[in-house]
């Protein structure tokens, strides 16, 4: 075989590989757009109760709920770094765990004393109901349970002053 045969097949093989990762692309974007997915609303019944809440909230006391997966050391240290940044408020939102992709229930918990409580998420509630993903993220609900937004991990879903 000569190079120039072999590189013509090699081109045709790189464009047909090419070619096969954009529809394998496509139709998993497609998937993901087609989903019909629930906009978060905080419904502690929902979940499993891991920690109790701390404090009843105030009437109109935001709650912030970050996704943990306890693999993600990314998480934990986002929800510590949420809770330094957040320590100082003199209005501060009731900050809690909701634990996520996780199989089976969590035995115990290092998580420290969270004022909104921790919850496992037994039923997929979290990906497969309101189709998150993104661990760390902090959910931000008002009183009513309603979402006001959310932030990736890393970020503080800033809807209180300092």
């Amino acid at each position: 075989m000569s190079d120039g045969t072999f590189m013509q097949r090699l081109n045709a093989a790189a464009i047909v590989l090419a070619v096969v990762l954009l529809v394998a692309l496509g139709a998993w974007w497609w998937r993901e757009r087609s989903k019909v997915v629930a906009t978060p609303r905080w419904e502690p019944a929902q979940f499993a109760q891991l920690l109790a809440p701390q404090l009843a909230p105030p009437s109109d006391a935001e709650r912030w709920v970050v996704a943990v997966n306890l693999q993600c050391p990314h998480c934990q240290q986002h929800l510590a770094w949420l809770r330094e940044r957040i320590a100082s408020r003199s209005t501060r939102p009731l900050l809690g765990v909701l634990i996520v992709d996780q199989p089976t229930r969590p035995d115990s918990l290092a998580l420290g004393a969270l004022g909104a409580g921790a919850y496992w998420d037994s039923a997929q509630v979290w990906r497969e109901t309101w189709g998150r993903g993104m661990y760390g993220e902090t959910m931000r609900f008002d009183s009513h349970g309603t979402l006001l937004g959310a932030a990736p991990g890393g970020m503080v879903p800033d809807s209180i002053t300092l």
